[in-house]
């Protein structure tokens, strides 16, 4: 599958509107200044609580699952609940990340934890994942059973679970200078992927209409989808296509293992290995060693084996979908939605997209 970069699939923006307004909602009536932070965190308010007259990033697990309940045929009313539960989910995992990575910053502003103390950060995060489960039970509302309710709450849980095994094989592996491209994509395809794939498999239960096989293949599209997103990430952190993102810094400097590296780890020649041992044995990596490493990485050619293994991984997620005999509709609109997300800077691409189209007015 070639990889080319491009605007958002409307299908993944369409109804970030809606959807934020439900994510609003879930806070709208809680006054504890608790939520403050969550609104702070989801780019609603400031510091002080005040409104912020800001774009917010696009919420692409939120709409990856109005898209999947939508193509496979369902309401996308009926999948909200289902939308908001994984983009709540998510961004307790963004407040937990930026603690553990000790990343001062998230888009473009100091982080939860910077701002408020690691205790009140992890209060705050840990308070997102309750509201992910709550927010499910509003399906009832659009006349969902509580067997399936029950069921996309099991599915939340596993992808909390399988997201954190990952993030611990992620931290076992920031020290060590064994790593293989093989154990990488694998910590990849849980630490990143467990929450697309969720994504899409609640949307498809909150359609109503997919079988245990239609499932299956979308749990595995989505773990690949991760995985390839979670590289495009790795190539924008040495060769980024914007500007210098902090966070993505931050993990560059901790230490965090990343595909190109682990590339010229498993197959570079045994200079190309030396250098970047010896740029790993620092306590931490500089700017004048991240330079030194982004050099060793390109002469290597880590940055084409990447982006080949993301039109591999892609095509692969395709596959898996055709084998399950999805919708025709369904497969293009999820192979586009692929295609962009995997592209290095489609991230930044859906939250400018997302800067045309909705503008916060109030917290």
């Amino acid at each position: 599958m070639t990889i080319e970069s491009g605007n958002p699939p409307a299908g993944l923006i369409e109804r970030q509107a809606e959807l934020e307004a439900a994510l609003k909602a879930l806070i709208a009536d809680r006054p504890l200044p608790l939520y403050r932070m969550m609104g702070y965190h989801m780019g609603w308010a400031e510091t002080t609580g005040e409104a912020r007259i800001a774009t917010t990033p696009a919420r692409v697990h939120g709409g990856l699952a109005l898209v999947t309940s939508e193509l496979l045929g369902g309401d996308y009313k009926a999948a909200m609940p289902h939308a908001c539960a994984v983009e709540y989910l998510y961004n307790h995992v963004l407040i937990h990340d930026d603690i553990r990575d000790g990343n001062s910053e998230r888009d473009g502003r100091a982080s939860v934890w910077w701002s408020w103390g690691p205790a009140q950060a992890i209060n705050t995060g840990d308070g997102m994942h309750a509201l992910a489960r709550l927010a499910l039970f509003g399906a009832r509302n659009h006349g969902v059973s509580s067997d399936s309710i029950a069921e996309a709450t099991r599915v939340l849980d596993e992808a909390n679970l399988d997201t954190c095994e990952g993030q611990y094989r992620d931290i076992t592996l920031q020290e060590r200078l064994d790593v293989g491209v093989d154990e990488y994509l694998s910590m990849s395809e849980s630490q990143t992927g467990a929450l697309f794939a969720c994504a899409v498999h609640l949307g498809a239960l909150a359609s109503g209409n997919a079988t245990d096989e239609v499932i299956t293949a979308l749990d595995l599209f989505g773990r690949k989808l991760g995985a390839t997103i979670r590289i495009a990430d790795d190539c924008d952190l040495f060769w980024p296509a914007g500007e210098r993102d902090e966070t993505r810094q931050g993990r560059l400097v901790a230490k965090k293992k990343t595909l190109p590296v682990t590339y010229v780890i498993e197959s570079g020649t045994p200079t190309e290995r030396r250098q970047i041992g010896e740029i790993y044995m620092n306590r931490v990596i500089d700017p004048t060693s991240a330079t030194a490493l982004t050099e060793v990485l390109a002469a290597a050619g880590a940055l084409e084996f990447s982006k080949g293994t993301i039109a591999r991984l892609l095509d692969e997620a395709v596959s898996v979908l055709e084998s399950a005999r999805l919708p025709v509709g369904a497969i293009d609109g999820l192979r586009e939605v692929a295609r962009f997300l995997a592209t290095p800077g489609g991230l930044a691409s859906a939250d400018l997209a997302m800067g045309e189209s909705i503008i916060t007015e109030e917290a």
